[in-house]
């Protein structure tokens, strides 16, 4: 089937798992360059073609139009074209749609296949497409990963002004109450007896008892200090503007919580068994650490270990002191409830498990979480049973 292009000045080029081809108008073959045969690398450049990147194959295979007196070429991919317009200034190309090209090789591609000595072109385009399948999961899941990073970082700014804000609240109120501020150190506490009850003259034994759920001498201590308080004269639109901004600053948390349910729901599509093996939160905080999925799956188990503890580490660096056993793990439940001599091994455990289970995410792997998880347990469970 393959032949020379004799008179004809025209060629029709596409591509397929195979390679690049080029065709004459009455479907004669002009010439091809093969891919390498390694799936891996003939999918990364169909990716590449498919992103508007023309291969060394097509470079090759325009040299060899050009020498058999090819003038114009007809390309299916229109950014390719904008590409290899401006390397071979000779060639005059044009973008069509199917092309002829493309539609012998869809048609005829067994045939072709078998001219061209691969005899195992189905189970080579069935690897193939396995692997481009990877690949887009991958490119997907990093696109996703910068969500829960700009999602962490919103957290870590409402967390910010939140606690800025309850600060000033607190002092605000304390013109009134400054006694209040000391005997309720709880600040959702705080806010709930402001909120509920207002100036100080309202502070009574049984309300506030009701309200916060406390023993009896706790609620008659808070309603004494509120009778004997030094604390200046509250207004009614005074206190109105008090809780007016608690209520805001409420509405803030709940947005926080909302913004933890999403970044969960995230991590359960971007690293479901990161999710598995360190919950929503941490595995989303460490993402945020690292600067993406891809960049923590390159991390070692140490590394992960303490992350987020970077200023305790460079601190013991350049004391010389003990370096930290954990940085934003640490939030993990069994590390943050076990004895402090047994924090670092639990912190090592974990670390490790996170490390295999970012790599498996990163790559677009199957699902382990729960297999990771459940040797977790039973080495902490190890971990906690040594004296």
């Amino acid at each position: 089937m393959l032949t020379s292009c004799g008179d004809s000045t025209r060629a029709n080029v596409a591509e397929c798992v195979l390679g690049v081809f080029a065709f004459s108008d009455d479907g004669k073959m002009l010439g091809y360059r093969r891919f390498p045969d390694s799936p891996a690398d003939i999918a990364g450049r169909i990716i590449s073609i498919q992103t508007g990147t023309p291969t060394e194959e097509h470079r090759e295979l325009m040299r060899d139009l050009i020498r058999k007196g090819i003038t114009e070429v007809s390309l299916e991919s229109g950014t390719i074209i904008d590409a290899l317009s401006k390397e071979f200034g000779r060639l005059k190309f044009r973008h069509e749609t199917p092309n002829i090209a493309g539609n012998i090789l869809r048609e005829k591609i067994g045939e072709i296949a078998g001219e061209v000595g691969c005899a195992e072109y189905e189970g080579l385009a069935r690897e193939v497409g396995v692997i481009m399948s990877g690949m887009r999961l991958r490119a997907e899941s990093g696109k996703m990963d910068r969500l829960v990073v700009q999602a962490i970082n919103i957290i870590d700014e409402l967390d910010k002004f939140s606690n800025i804000l309850i600060g000033q609240l607190r002092e605000w109120y304390s013109i009134h109450f400054p006694e209040l501020d000391r005997l309720v150190p709880d600040h959702e506490s705080y806010i709930k007896l402001v909120l509920e009850l207002g100036t100080r003259e309202r502070f009574r034994a049984d309300e506030i008892k009701m309200l916060l759920n406390l023993a009896a001498d706790r609620a008659e201590k808070i309603e004494g200090a509120a009778m004997r308080s030094l604390g200046g004269v509250f207004r009614e639109g005074d206190v109105r503007m008090v809780r007016r901004c608690m209520e805001e600053l409420l509405r803030l948390q709940a947005l926080r919580k909302e913004l933890t349910e999403y970044i969960d729901g995230l991590m359960e599509e971007v690293a479901p068994n990161l999710r598995t093996v360190a919950g929503g939160a941490i595995g989303a905080r460490l993402i945020s650490l690292a600067g993406g999925l891809q960049e923590l799956a390159k991390l070692p188990a140490s590394t992960i270990q303490i992350l987020g503890a970077e200023k305790a580490l460079f601190r013991a660096l350049k004391s010389r002191g003990k370096p930290p056993k954990h940085g934003v793990i640490y939030q993990y439940p069994d590390i943050r409830s076990a004895p402090k001599k047994k924090r670092g091994k639990i912190a090592r455990a974990l670390a490790g498990k996170i490390a295999i289970a970012a790599r498996v995410d990163a790559m677009g792997g199957e699902f382990i979480g729960e297999k990771l998880a459940s040797e977790l347990r039973a080495r902490i469970a190890e971990i906690k049973s040594r004296d």
